[in-house]
């Protein structure tokens, strides 16, 4: 029995919405019984955008990706609902003809992926497509649509697949007691800005990241005199040294219970 997954790149999420609009494509105005009735042209989508803008100042960064269904190994929508089932291959599918008028089942999903179809009174979310795999087509829709390849899907228990591999390469993924998992999490970021005088910036100096005596990450500050930490764990305390030849050292102390943005680092 095959078991999908979809796997979603954060780092390699553009926002471009396309993952979006294919899903509107193929179910706006589509039945595809018995898995689904079409969603609404407007006020329903089975993909959201999710959109994090975090720093400060000019030293902002943000962060997207689509939340969509987890298709998760023991959903609490089967629990809250018999017009809810789990396939065998790991797919969720709420049934149009049993689910009519079960609003109520909004709520019982942790991940609100569920949205409500007013003109069918229907509850409806995605499906990964299910229409499309079992008549043999590869991948979901939203999966064919990505220009950036921030989205993967495959069967996981085909160890020569590519989903097998990113699985197994990536291991925040293997935690995860869904079909559709995320990797690349953004986590806490620190930036800064050297400078050697007000009017000059310190291009090329060496900037070490370490919790202890160990080296955690290690950057050089770019021709704007900028170096940046990304996806670091949070409430976690670390020491930032920075060096240039020419230039005393200097230590900083960071603390990522939030994201941190050094501005005006001077060296002597």
């Amino acid at each position: 029995m095959k078991k999908y997954v979809l796997l979603v790149d954060i780092e390699k999420c553009s926002q471009c919405y396309n993952c979006v609009l294919a899903c509107k494509d193929e179910h706006f105005g589509n039945d595809f019984p018995p898995l689904s009735f079409g969603c609404q042209e407007l006020g329903q989508k089975w993909i959201d955008m999710k959109i994090v803008e975090r720093g400060v100042g000019e030293k902002v960064r943000v962060d997207c990706w689509p939340e969509l269904c987890r298709h998760c190994d023991d959903p609490e929508c089967v629990k809250a609902s018999k017009a809810v089932y789990k396939r065998g291959d790991d797919i969720v599918i709420i049934d149009p003809y049993e689910a009519k008028g079960q609003k109520a089942l909004l709520e019982s999903c942790p991940h609100g992926a569920i949205s409500w179809n007013e003109e069918r009174s229907l509850p409806q979310k995605c499906t990964l497509c299910a229409h499309l795999l079992d008549e043999e087509e590869p991948m979901p829709r939203c999966v064919e649509a990505c220009p950036t390849s921030a989205l993967s899907f495959g069967d996981l228990n085909d160890p020569a697949s590519e989903v097998a591999r990113i699985v197994s390469e990536n291991p925040e993924l293997g935690g995860q007691n869904c079909a559709v998992r995320y990797y690349n999490r953004p986590g806490r970021f620190a930036t800064g800005s050297v400078y050697l005088s007000e009017a000059e910036v310190a291009e090329g100096a060496t900037v070490i990241l370490t919790e202890g005596d160990k080296v955690v990450a290690q950057t050089l500050t770019n021709g704007f005199g900028d170096f940046r930490f990304d996806r670091l764990p949070e409430d976690k305390r670390y020491r930032i040294q920075i060096s240039l030849d020419g230039h005393a050292p200097l230590q900083l102390d960071l603390d990522t219970s939030s994201d941190v943005c050094f501005e005006d680092i001077l060296l002597a």
